[in-house]
């Protein structure tokens, strides 16, 4: 308890130092936790027990159903597949472990660490987010040495590297995407997306497209659930990657959520899509906020 007191006053000295007003009320616990997308630990679970089960099934009917395959030509032809399929899925706590060395050598190395003295505007924003999460600030740096906004934790340190791919595009909108961006991060270091077991359970279903996918699209609506709340323009970062910042202002919000329900539709083929593709659809990221309440006109 003392510690979360000394946690949020240091967040509130944070705030007045940066000419801050009045700070925004903090999050409880059980309010952020409200942010994540209601099938997000169901899913993990699910995920999970389907990539355990296949490794299991995999690996038996390698080491002990050589007469089971041989009887059946058209599986034995796939045992290569399937002998890389486990090499890879063995090796995640190594790929994982390099993965993140990278990804603290890129911060350090291919970087620009921000802060009070450095673009102190885009700090403060981050900072903002922290103090209303009710979070210690991570680490910020800006790079383009990645294609997307990243975070994740190096010995217990949170670190945020903010894409300059994600706004450079879009100049005239680049406070709204900046803003939207930093607080999706925010939501998966408070999600708990950046901790070990997490990012080693990405690493696991990697090599597999039908547990990767869903994965992948449940934790990008808990992001922008928190990106939602947070930013308070988070439609316009996210109707901007469509429309162009040219364009964004001429955007009937209206007729965009009428094309949406008019085209929603189901079916087997959505189904399988929606277990192998890599992106996560404009239209769905919107329509979801759009369920949860969470989106405000702009």
């Amino acid at each position: 308890m003392a510690v979360e007191e000394n946690r949020c006053a240091a967040a509130e000295r944070a705030a007045i130092t940066l000419g801050s007003a009045v700070a925004p009320r903090v999050m409880s616990a059980p309010e952020r936790e409200q942010l994540r997308h209601p099938m997000e630990r169901r899913i993990v679970t699910v995920v999970a027990l389907l990539e355990t089960f296949l490794i299991v099934v995999v690996l038996g009917l390698l080491i002990g159903g050589a007469e089971w395959l041989a009887a059946r030509p058209t599986i034995a032809k796939y045992k290569t597949h399937a002998r890389i399929l486990v090499v890879a899925v063995l090796a995640a706590p190594l790929v994982m472990t390099y993965a993140l060395r990278r990804r603290r050598l890129l911060a350090q190395e291919e970087s620009i660490c921000l802060g009070t003295a450095q673009l102190p505007e885009i700090h403060s924003v981050l900072v903002r987010h922290c103090l209303r999460a009710g979070i210690p600030v991570p680490d910020l740096y800006l790079s383009d040495g990645v294609d997307h906004t990243t975070s994740f934790e190096w010995r217990g340190q949170s670190c945020i590297v903010l894409s300059t791919h994600d706004f450079d595009l879009f100049p005239c909108a680049a406070d709204d995407m900046i803003d939207f961006a930093l607080a999706r991060e925010v939501g998966s270091i408070c999600l708990g997306h950046t901790r070990v077991r997490q990012e080693l359970l990405s690493t696991f279903v990697a090599p597999i497209p039908f547990l990767r996918g869903p994965l992948h699209e449940i934790r990008t609506y808990s992001r922008d659930r928190y990106g939602a709340v947070l930013a308070p323009r988070a439609l316009r970062a996210l109707i901007v990657t469509a429309s162009g910042d040219r364009l964004l202002n001429r955007i009937d919000v209206d007729a965009y959520f009428a094309q949406l329900d008019q085209e929603a539709e189901g079916g087997v083929w959505k189904t399988i899509i929606w277990l192998i593709r890599k992106r996560v659809p404009l239209a769905h990221r919107v329509e979801q906020l759009r369920r949860a309440g969470l989106l405000t006109r702009y």
